[in-house]
């Protein structure tokens, strides 16, 4: 007979503790032992605890290979026992001591729900080919077996990426549902902001802002320094070209070496922007111009709200850097992809109302392609690809498991499109960077603080090619997220910043906007309610937070990859130090990539 020393610790959270029984057997390469009770006076698991028991195994099990966990509900007086709660316990780790041996720790961190059994392996990550005992062979194909059955493929609309199975969902475990601490705050965040527009009077209202100066109200709703900011300078040029670079959507910038056909921009036209002594020519050989080109939305089916058809366009914008580190300036608008009379290109040199109409519906372009395409697609929808493949592909014990106005129709549409043209590079920051051709443009701080975030060196047959990749689908799931998610509410509260969508069609001739014509384009008070609700919810995280390289799990059990990790987050706090240090000089703050504010994944 031997003893084995047992130690047991449960989670923090919320719930975490129960009174269920608990019971373990060793398994060994010479056998498995009987289930051995975990069991003290009174309730062994309360949250936050770590208890301490003593075991004994009537036979030599030999070199101990895993650890069985058996949870069972306490036995009740039968008229209580259909009533019993499901009593669901998170366990964060087991840990074995062998009589004269050295403790095996056994990383869980999992909620083990109702009765039944669970297999813990030691942990130490192994690829397959590590597996050298049958019986670790088996544990692991068995537990993928059982992760294919939970987590099932389903094709949400034609030429989406594939995503969970929502017919399988309900049946998902707490280990991948929000937690009740989550749960709760975004329910009451989300009903005291619905509460508050209420009584305002504004959330049922289909018709128009009556003025700008009404739309304050609006703004008064959860103001930040940032929104303060936007509301000051939503018609400056510059604050208009800076967007394109640190707002919410800085992937479509791009150098321009040559106008496109489409785009008949003129010297004439941008002479009093670029002075005197240049052309577009030798800007455009200079390198100093850049274009951004919302073509995909070209004829995109749009929404109807309130009773009424809404309208979209599919702007192209030219944009120049001014010499000596000076601001990026707007050039020229084009509202459609077809040039020609009704189709003019706007000018900084037209009418206010004009230009500043223009400028509205490129925002307003920038909203449709951030959340369906920016947002939705690449910061949501694959991350789900990556994580259902991971779930039903690697077992827990293999070492990369362990790094952890268009309306749906028009979304849909766009999905479709960008899926055709989507590309590996597109999704790794540096490839993305120097295909645009923007290594250099000044002041471009959502490029400059992904580039250290990422911080490493095309098939996957080279170390250095998965390093790659893994460090994509990290990059994808953390910190591109946070880019492109954290400062919705900032940028969009003051909504001519970035209206969500538009009532009447694109001018097709100047001299013609006014500002009653300017607030009759823009969306009507409830969508603007809506919107604006939903972005405040999405942009800030409610509860259980988990900065970029914070692992309360302990997987990992090695020496090697806990300096790593060690390495990692000394990297990033002085990453951080950088990034508050640059943002104390500037007058709008770029915060949505300091490594404290970035979720570990893609957490709302």
């Amino acid at each position: 007979m031997a003893k084995f020393r047992i130690r047991v610790s449960t989670g923090k959270a919320c719930g975490a503790g129960t009174w269920d029984k608990v019971s373990v057997s060793i398994v060994g390469m010479r056998g498995e032992s009987p289930l051995l009770p975990l069991d003290h006076l009174g309730k062994e698991f309360t949250a936050g605890a770590e208890e301490d028991f003593e075991v004994t195994l009537p036979h030599d099990v030999g070199p101990v290979l895993l650890l069985r966990v058996h949870k069972a509900p306490l036995a009740l007086p039968r008229p209580l026992g259909p009533l019993a709660p499901n009593d669901a316990w998170f366990c964060r780790w087991f840990q074995l001591e062998p009589p004269g041996g050295v403790p095996l720790r056994f990383p869980c961190y999992q909620w083990l729900e109702g009765a039944g059994d669970l297999l813990l392996r030691e942990g130490a990550a192994k690829v397959s080919w590590a597996d050298h005992h049958p019986i670790l062979r088996r544990q692991r194909q068995e537990e993928l077996q059982s992760r294919q059955r939970m987590y099932c493929w389903k094709t949400y609309s034609p030429g989406w990426p594939h995503c969970l199975d929502q017919a399988t969902a309900k049946d998902l475990d707490l280990n991948v549902k929000y937690s009740v601490v989550k749960n709760t705050k975004f329910y009451m965040k989300g009903s005291s902001a619905f509460a508050e527009l209420k009584i305002k009077g504004l959330l049922d209202r289909t018709g128009l802002w009556r003025s700008l100066r009404e739309m304050r109200r609006m703004f008064n709703f959860r103001k930040s320094p940032a929104a303060e900011y936007v509301f000051e300078h939503w018609q400056d040029d510059t604050f208009f070209a800076s967007q394109f670079l640190n707002g919410l959507n800085p992937v479509l910038i791009q150098r321009c070496r040559s106008l496109p056909k489409n785009f008949p921009v003129t010297d004439d036209m941008v002479a009093p922007i670029l002075g005197p002594g240049t052309s577009l020519q030798a800007e455009l050989e200079k390198g100093s111009l850049f274009l951004v080109d919302h073509g995909i939305l070209s004829g995109v089916r749009t929404n109807v709200i309130n009773g009424k058809p809404q309208f979209s366009a599919a702007p192209m914008t030219l944009l120049y850097q001014s010499p000596g580190n000076g601001p990026l300036l707007p050039l020229a608008i084009q509202l459609s992809q077809t040039p020609g009379p009704n189709n003019p290109i706007f000018l900084p040199t037209d009418d206010k109302w004009d230009w500043l109409l223009a400028k509205t519906w490129v925002r307003n372009a920038e909203f449709s392609v951030h959340e369906a395409l920016t947002h939705l697609l690449h910061a949501h929808l694959l991350p789900e690809v990556f994580t259902l493949a991971t779930l039903r592909q690697l077992p827990s014990c293999h070492p990369l498991f362990k790094s952890t106005g268009l309306g749906i129709g028009g979304f849909s549409e766009l999905i479709q499109r960008n899926m055709k043209q989507l590309s590996y590079s597109v999704l790794c920051l540096p490839e993305d960077i120097r295909a645009r051709g923007v290594e250099d443009i000044p002041n471009y701080y959502y490029r400059d603080d992904g580039m250290q975030i990422w911080g490493v060196p095309s098939s996957l047959d080279t170390q250095e090619a998965l390093v790659r990749y893994v460090t994509m689908v990290i990059f994808t799931c953390s910190a591109q997220h946070s880019a492109v998610s954290a400062g919705q509410f900032d940028s969009s509260v003051w909504m001519p910043n970035l209206p969500p969508t538009m009532q009447l069609p694109p001018p097709t001739s100047k001299g013609q906007a006014q500002p009653e014509g300017f607030i009759a384009t823009l969306p009507p008070v409830n969508a603007t309610c809506d919107i604006i609700i939903a972005l405040w919810l999405l942009s800030r995280e409610p509860g259980d937070q988990r900065p970029l390289g914070t692992y309360p799990d302990e997987h990992f059990t090695e020496e090697a990859p806990q300096r790593s990790i060690a390495a990692f987050q000394n990297h990033l706090t002085q990453i951080s130090r950088d990034i508050k240090e640059r943002n104390q000089k500037l007058a709008l703050p770029y915060p949505y990539l300091d490594p404290p504010l970035i979720e570990n994944s893609v957490s709302i």
